[in-house]
């Protein structure tokens, strides 16, 4: 009587549970499977009882290592991962991802023993967590790198760029007469101008370059192992691209153009604010000129 009592008051406990209570045995093979674990995982008991559990959760990309380690245990009845908790990336019955996070522990019944772990979904904990990295990062307008993600990373590479002695180049950029376009036609067009000039821009640059928006109109290009003349030819092909950029809404159509002041590391530079500090002059000086031109700043 009592043995039937424990066991009703552990399939309720079980199938009550928010979170995925999952069961298996020595060989890996699923032998509990909870409501939850159905809601979590889309498959019901009867799809998954009987099957390999690896066959079943981890996403593809996991499932050699999960096997690896799982063969450990199976020889040893015990492993690095019984008693800790994990977060790892699952996979669904209709192929989605999922992020999970889970403990994993054994228990011996009648001389056999099982391993069990409680699985719960934390999806949507990883996409808040992306989002506000994002938002830490990314300028919410054009969807480069803002200020504060450009300095940290254009620092690092500076950093690397003095150490191996190798060229560092910055492109400072400012679309022109942006205020007399925001004035005119209106910020949401002034928005529409600013990302259709992104855009074009990221075509033409490399993944590993830092691009990044610094101000309203204000625009940097970080080039790492990039000598100052092949960032000349890179900013003559941007400021081409940008004078011949059509911008379309559907009421008006306008063109852009854009002036671009260039430095390039220095043997006496300690910082990146440095060569940062000759694009602004070079830029500056590309304003007087008339705008949409190039000027480098470079040592006599």
């Amino acid at each position: 009587m009592l043995k039937s009592f424990d066991n009703a008051i552990y399939h309720s406990i079980v199938e009550q549970s928010v979170d995925a209570v999952i069961v298996i045995n020595r060989s890996g093979d699923i032998v509990s499977w909870n409501a939850s674990a159905e809601r979590v995982f889309g498959y019901t008991s009867s799809e998954v009882i009987g099957k390999y559990v690896h066959d079943i959760l981890p996403a593809v990309d996991l499932r050699e290592k999960a096997n690896e380690s799982f063969c450990k245990f199976k020889k040893k009845g015990t492993g690095p991962l019984v008693g800790k908790i994990l977060q790892v990336r699952g996979r669904k019955k209709n192929g989605e991802e999922v992020h999970v996070q889970f403990s994993f522990n054994t228990v011996e019944v009648e001389g056999e023993l099982f391993a069990f772990a409680f699985i719960r979904d934390i999806s949507e904990l990883i996409l808040l967590q992306e989002k506000l990295r994002n938002q830490a990062t990314i300028d919410d307008l054009t969807g480069i790198l803002n200020r504060r993600s450009y300095i940290e990373r254009a620092g690092i590479a500076f950093d690397m760029s003095v150490r191996h002695k190798e060229p560092f180049t910055l492109l400072m950029m400012d679309i022109d007469f942006f205020k007399k376009i925001n004035d005119q036609y209106g910020h949401l067009i002034g928005d529409i101008a600013l990302k259709e000039f992104t855009h074009n821009i990221s075509k033409i640059i490399r993944t590993e370059d830092i691009f990044a928006r610094i101000g309203g109109e204000e625009f940097i290009l970080a080039l790492i192992k990039t000598p100052i003349d092949i960032a000349s030819s890179l900013a003559e092909r941007i400021r081409f691209a940008t004078e011949n950029l059509t911008i379309n809404t559907s009421n008006l159509s306008f063109k852009l153009t854009v002036s671009i002041g260039i430095s390039s590391i220095e043997i006496d530079d300690q910082s990146l604010e440095q060569v940062q500090s000759r694009s602004d002059v070079a830029l500056y000086e590309a304003k007087k000129s008339g705008r949409n031109c190039i000027i480098l700043n470079v040592s006599k």
